[in-house]
């Protein structure tokens, strides 16, 4: 973006209290690459508009200089109102880890509990909060509770896989601290479309030798062969390390790799064409590390 000058800048200013979402980052874009003086003028401006409690300007101030301060305070005002931004709030919180340690009680707060809805709404509404929970606090008990929570209702939905993938891939992040859900993983396996997720997590937080990763990485190339989450696909055959692979498995992903290029064939026609571009890449580089480490070494 190019230096928009003292007129501009000025525009912007008056522009940023009537759609800050918009201006806001332009201005900590721009403020980037501008003169001391200029940069200084733009923070003040930022400073300004964050202290009238916008959470778009409070982030962007935070983005040029690393106030968390006025984030937090505007974070705590969005989580307790439960506006229509509340899900970007606990993102936000989320990202800042533990310098959003205050905010901790309204994102337990944020969480519905056992008996919530079953609907995919209602299910993302708490797995979004529970990881922000984790990432500011670690704990685990109560993350843990919450996606027990999401994972048992949305096995009551049937349209509510893709929420049970967001579950048991935040369930990954919590590592050995998240065992006590390792069950709940284990009956998405047969899913196409939850497998991936579901190995991903189990790689994380079952004990390691209580896994059949050979079957695992079956089951991870089934959902890859079917269309289901070949990105996913991806990263739990990571997450499973070559040791898991038989060479027919090898064999399959190489099929994956360098066969037919529309392994994606439905969804947004944007979408489809760089899932395209970026699935065969990213598997011919599995198999490229994967047959590297086990080529034997040169005498």
């Amino acid at each position: 973006m190019g230096r928009p000058g003292r007129a501009g800048a000025a525009r912007l200013y008056e522009a940023l209290t009537h759609f800050p979402g918009q201006v806001a980052p332009a201005i900590a874009a721009i403020a980037v690459d501008i003169s001391p003086g200029e940069r200084a003028e733009a923070v003040a401006v930022l400073r300004a508009a964050a202290g009238k409690g916008s959470l778009q300007t409070s982030k962007a101030s935070y983005d040029l200089v690393g106030e968390h301060e006025p984030v937090v305070q505007c974070l705590d005002l969005e989580l307790q109102s439960g506006g229509h931004r509340l899900r970007e709030a606990v993102g936000t919180a989320g990202a800042l880890g533990r310098r959003a340690a205050a905010l901790a009680p309204a994102l337990r707060e944020a969480l519905s509990g056992p008996d919530g809805e079953t609907v995919t709404p209602a299910l993302d509404a708490d797995t979004v909060p529970a990881e922000a929970l984790w990432r500011v606090t670690q704990d685990a008990a109560a993350v843990v509770a919450a996606l027990d929570s999401v994972l048992v209702r949305a096995g009551q939905n049937s349209w509510s896989q893709w929420s049970a993938v967001r579950a048991a891939r935040t369930t990954a992040l919590l590592g050995p601290a998240g065992r006590p859900l390792t069950s709940r993983p284990q009956t998405l396996l047969d899913d196409p479309v939850q497998a991936p997720a579901s190995v991903l997590a189990l790689t994380a937080v079952a004990e390691p030798a209580s896994l059949d990763r050979t079957a695992l990485a079956a089951a991870v190339l089934r959902s890859a062969e079917q269309e289901s989450d070949p990105a996913g696909a991806c990263d739990a055959l990571e997450a499973l390390g070559v040791a898991a692979l038989t060479a027919d498995h090898l064999r399959r992903l190489s099929v994956l790799a360098d066969g037919d290029a529309r392994i994606i064939r439905s969804g947004v026609e944007d979408r489809i064409i760089r899932q395209n571009e970026a699935f065969p890449n990213r598997a011919r580089a599995l198999v490229t590390a994967f047959t590297a480490s086990t080529a034997p070494a040169a005498p």
